[in-house]
């Protein structure tokens, strides 16, 4: 962690206080004028507590400067030491001028001169390292203290908003009995296993269950925590804390994305939207036809889909769609758009709610914690968490246990007849790499599904961060150039903190209208199946992940029909505004005089304005990505894959991948039940090899 001196946390300060700035009378006044049709604000003031609303309007993000601090310091050390280098700049006179047009220092300078500052950053005249200023300091200073529960907008918004899920963080739904996990004591005394999966996730849960059903012993072991539904926190900022990488979002090099990922035990399906989506008939086509991996098209292959749908209660059954939700499909049937339900692993039962992508307190969604975990343990599968594998012991080119520091306290070395990672597709490469792997494609080939967000203001309260979360989505847009690429429309949680942070700032005044407008938001995410992107996973000498990811003209093309389509969606539904995530495209207001409709000349006019600035680097806030795929891929060659078709590297024996850095290409879809369904291929296919005379 790197510290902060003085002067740099006064200018941070400022750009904070820049933000989200104190409103003078006449910006108050603007707001107080209800009759206004180009900037309404959808609840009345009167609606809002007085003493709320006057703390609200004279709250400067300089009041929580420890908090954004704070945020800043789970960057890596070289990331925080390039924002230190820029606030250095600013609080500099001569060096300040190439930075803000302006010979005093940027704390010297007004209000109003330093958001114009600001907002020259993000214009599209300005070279691109400024347009990344704007983005670092708007997303990570409004995230931070949008997400943190001691934030004063909470109380802005009518009949309440806590940051939390008041009623099913206190009356969970279900019962569910508590893992055990090793001590240090324990662990010290293991001494071998037939197998040792490193990664608790979507692909280590399906193979411990399976290889502890065939009588295998087993130890999973999981570098982040184990937490009992009872422990899971419904808070934004300790939710992400607790179970994501990096206890943030991954920023890629040039800042343009962000992945979310889980780092808990159960990995991302403990933290995942309840998706459950097998890949399309043209998904395994290719992997199965075109890359001649014919397991992907093959009867088997559509038995273990429907095996893992069982397991975890796949099913539409007891879906209650939420507002935003019941937008999508009103704009989708008005439009003649094709839309659809979308199975959530909670077996039927109605689970409506939006905050168990911190974990399920209810116990409702099946991740591989209480689904192939629990029968893991049945079997007599041993669990280890918070344990970080530092590499996988070979001999002899064969794999035959990992080191790893227990509780970051002591390294010890487990031993095993073969190890299986499983640690997702951000840092499966990596133990590889670490465990004296050479193969050129690990890392490489890295998908990451990348979204834009799209958001509607309604004039009825939307509440979007109430109900079941992504329960519907539209394929209008999956089929783009006619080779199964393209965009789905679907819809994301839209909670406070990502919510501020995803919407372009574009001034102070806006900026709080926007949160008092926050009830009746509605969001939608277009998410691309890339497929010539180009995407690597990297290391630093401290083993922090570095990625990069180079959006392919082809896929920004699939985010741009897809984004077409849903603000025409949105516009059908009935929003009265409609906002995108284009830093250099205003939103989209109907007047009151105006009928709503998607075929609206002058939206019709701002439509074509959209198209025309498309996605460009640095054009948006960020891309987003919560599915990370194919960095270890599947493949027929040693020359294009990492793996054998059976899950096997092709350098080392009995060292296997069962996670989504199998995938040959992007699913296209959420992926848990691709992942779960490539587990059990890789498990029975390390069973078999456990056979006499069995050749694999």
């Amino acid at each position: 962690m790197v510290e902060f001196t003085k002067q740099q946390v006064e200018t941070l300060a400022a750009i904070a206080d820049t933000i989200i700035s104190p409103l003078d009378e006449r910006e108050k006044s603007s707001l107080y004028q209800h009759h206004k049709e180009d900037k309404p604000l959808m609840d009345t003031t009167s609606s809002i507590p007085p003493e709320a609303l006057a703390n609200y309007f004279e709250f400067s993000g300089a009041s929580h400067i420890q908090t954004i601090i704070e945020l800043f310091q789970q960057l890596r050390p070289d990331q925080q030491e390039q924002i230190q280098t820029v606030l250095n700049l600013l609080n500099n006179s001569p060096a300040s001028i190439l930075l803000t047009g302006h010979y005093k220092k940027f704390i010297n300078l007004t209000r109003k001169e330093r958001q114009q500052v600001l907002l020259r950053w993000q214009s599209p005249t300005v070279l691109s390292p400024l347009k990344g200023l704007y983005a670092t300091f708007t997303t990570l200073c409004t995230h931070a203290i949008y997400r943190h529960p001691a934030c004063p907008a909470y109380k802005v918004i009518p009949h309440g908003y806590e940051g939390r899920d008041p009623d099913c963080s206190l009356h969970p739904t279900n019962t569910v009995d508590r893992l055990p996990m090793l001590t240090l004591e324990e662990a010290e005394k293991l001494t071998r296993f037939d197998t040792i999966i490193v990664g608790s996730g979507a692909g280590g849960g399906v193979t411990a269950a399976e290889l502890s059903a065939a009588g295998q012993s087993v130890l999973v072991i999981e570098k982040g925590v184990y937490y009992h539904e009872s422990e899971f926190q419904w808070h934004e900022k300790e939710g992400i804390e607790n179970l994501l990488e990096a206890k943030s979002l991954l920023t890629s090099e040039d800042s343009l994305s962000q992945v979310f990922c889980g780092s808990t035990f159960g990995g991302g399906t403990t933290v995942n939207w309840s998706a459950s989506l097998k890949p399309q008939h043209y998904v395994r086509e290719e992997w199965g036809k075109k890359l001649g991996l014919g397991h992907f098209s093959s009867p088997q292959f559509s038995k273990d889909l429907d095996r893992v749908c069982e397991r975890i209660g796949a099913s539409t059954l007891g879906i209650k769609h939420n507002k935003p939700n019941q937008i999508l499909i009103e704009g989708c049937q008005k439009l003649g758009y094709p839309i659809a339900d979308v199975p959530q692993n909670t077996h039927g039962q109605s689970h409506e709610c939006s905050w168990c992508f911190y974990g399920c307190r209810n116990g409702i969604k099946n991740g591989t914690k209480v689904s192939w975990l629990k029968d893991a343990h049945e079997k007599g599968a041993q669990f280890l968490d918070r344990t970080q594998v530092l590499s996988i012991i070979i001999k002899q080119g064969k794999a035959v246990g990992v080191e790893c520091v227990v509780r970051g306290q002591k390294t010890i070395k487990i031993y095993s007849d073969r190890v299986v990672a499983s640690c997702g597709s951000m840092n499966t490469p990596g133990l590889l790499m670490k465990s004296g792997l050479k193969n050129k494609n690990i890392g490489r080939h890295l998908r990451l599904h990348p979204c834009v967000f799209v958001y509607g203001v309604f004039d009825e309260p939307i509440e979007m961060y109430k109900g079941s979360i992504l329960t519907t989505v539209s394929n209008i847009a999956e089929n783009v150039n006619g080779d199964g690429y393209g965009a789905k429309i679907e819809v994301p949680s839209g909670h406070l903190g990502f919510l501020s942070a995803l919407l372009p700032w574009r001034g102070a005044l806006e900026h709080k209208r926007n949160i008092l407008n926050y009830r009746h938001f509605s969001s939608m995410v277009v998410l691309a199946r890339d497929k010539n992107s180009v995407g690597t996973v990297q290391y630093n000498e401290k083993g922090e992940i570095i990625f990069n990811y180079e959006l392919s003209k082809e896929d920004r093309h699939s985010l741009e029909v897809g984004l077409d389509r849903a603000v025409t969606i949105l516009a059908a539904a009935g929003a009265r505004e409609i906002h995108t995530v284009q830093l250099g495209v205003d939103p989209f207001i109907f007047k009151k005089d105006e009928e709503i409709r998607s075929d609206h000349p002058r939206f019709e006019a701002w439509k074509a304005k959209v198209a025309r600035y498309g996605l460009p680097n640095h054009g948006v806030n960020s891309f987003g990505s919560a599915h990370q795929m194919g960095s270890c891929r599947l493949g027929i060659s040693p020359k294009s894959s990492v793996c054998k078709p059976t899950g096997e590297t092709w350098e080392i024996k009995n060292l296997y991948v069962a996670d989504a850095s199998l995938f040959p290409t992007a699913s296209g879809v959420n992926p848990m039940v691709t992942i779960e369904a490539c587990a059990l291929h890789v498990s029975r296919n390390i069973i078999k090899s456990t056979q006499p005379n069995a050749h694999l």
